[in-house]
């Protein structure tokens, strides 16, 4: 039978690959093993306790036979708690690994949480000012007067800095919120057109496009069935051929 692994030897333990809750199975096996080891040490030093008492009542008078059995009881005793108290600095130690294993997971879930956020507010960022331009656009086209110009585009950006109008814009397509924006300021954009700029064909090409650019192409695969059909207002036209429609 192999000789099981010095006490010492289990806060050593690397953990597997797996990460950090293959490395927390490995603890929780760890502190487990060592409260059991813990445990027994204790009932086998009460045990060698209660027989050096026997000992000592059964022979009140000094006898070498005595003095040997006490001596070997002793020695037993502090063999037994001294692993008693190598378990449980073991589990200090293992506890303070998983608690610097727990610390180290939450600073990194925290930078995770911040570049996250960093990344959606860029976005966002870039998304708003995107559509403040093709925004600003339509307006500019829809009116001759500056001051009338500049009136709509300060309501218009100001809709865009309140989140409870219209929601997360990171998450929206550049026509839908265009098209929300115009629709609320009375405007009319030519979808058409807009269509046939660099922002709206770089939508289109991901999948994601919204109603506005939806309508104007069909952006559903070959033999896939087309959501558009029996639509008067839709076009038939597959990406890359000539656009038409109704502003």
């Amino acid at each position: 039978m192999a000789a099981s692994a010095p006490l010492s030897d289990l806060a050593s333990v690397p953990a597997p690959a797996g990460g950090a809750e293959a490395a927390r199975g490995v603890m929780a096996g760890q502190l487990a093993m060592l409260g059991r080891l813990a445990e027994a040490g204790l009932n086998l030093a009460l045990a060698i306790e209660q027989q050096a008492t026997a000992t000592q009542a059964e022979t009140p008078e000094a006898s070498d036979a005595a003095a040997e059995r006490l001596g070997a009881l002793a020695l037993a005793y502090g063999r037994v708690s001294r692993a008693v108290r190598l378990s449980v600095a073991l589990q200090g130690r293992v506890l303070k690994e998983l608690q610097a294993l727990d610390d180290v997971a939450a600073r990194t879930r925290k930078g995770e949480l911040a570049e996250a956020a960093r990344t959606a507010a860029a976005q966002a960022a870039e998304r708003k000012g995107r559509v403040e331009r093709i925004v600003g656009r339509v307006i500019a086209e829809a009116f001759e007067d500056q001051a009338e110009v500049d009136r709509v585009a300060e309501e218009a950006w100001d809709r865009l800095e309140h989140d409870d109008i219209y929601g997360d814009i990171s998450r929206k397509p550049v026509s839908e919120l265009i098209a929300r924006i115009c629709q609320d300021l009375g405007l009319s954009p030519d979808w058409p057109r807009l269509a046939q700029e660099a922002w709206a064909e770089e939508e289109i090409s991901s999948g994601a496009a919204g109603a506005p650019l939806a309508r104007l192409r069909c952006l559903d695969p070959p033999g896939a069935s087309d959501p558009q059909a029996g639509d008067p207002q839709a076009s038939e036209l597959r990406p890359g051929s000539p656009i038409v429609g109704s502003g």
